[in-house]
């Protein structure tokens, strides 16, 4: 069983609009959290929200606009959330041309300090989550009118 989950994308939208897509909280709102508090600086903290008592803490851990952004999260996992473990979330972006690819990784799970059962059901329930977000970023990305 593979510790990491992996994503690539091709988003129909320039470097500079996926960045914004996935730092700014009024367009992370839009397809991850539905609040978002966010300081983006290296060491800057944040949370997560959805819904009235589902939240996520997040440290960011690199900034390097507009090529890499990353940030260490507890999950509002059964799993992780009582034990405030974290687990590093990154998304690389690369242009070419008018589309930009998107990787994304999390990652960390084998530090984590639960059963190997605990981290194959986070695993589990983390992939299609990061599916469902990813294709809804890629649909943000791409509705954002491109600026002249």
């Amino acid at each position: 069983m593979t510790e990491k989950i992996e994503r690539e994308i091709s988003i129909q939208a320039p470097i500079a609009t996926v960045w914004e897509v996935i730092t700014k909280p009024e367009y992370i709102s839009q397809w991850f959290g539905s609040q978002v508090e966010i300081d983006v600086r290296r060491g800057g903290k944040g949370r997560l929200v959805w819904g009235e008592d589902v939240e996520a803490p997040l440290e960011i851990v690199e900034v390097e606009k507009p090529h890499l952004f990353s940030f260490l999260w507890v999950a509002p996992d059964e799993e992780t959330k009582p034990t405030h473990q974290q687990t590093l979330v990154a998304f690389r972006l690369t242009e070419n041309g008018a589309e930009t690819k998107l990787y994304f990784t999390e990652s960390g799970f084998e530090k984590l300090e639960i059963t190997a059962e605990q981290k194959a059901t986070l695993i589990a329930n983390h992939t299609p989550g990061w599916d469902d977000f990813l294709s809804t970023l890629q649909r943000c990305a791409q509705n954002i009118p491109t600026k002249a």
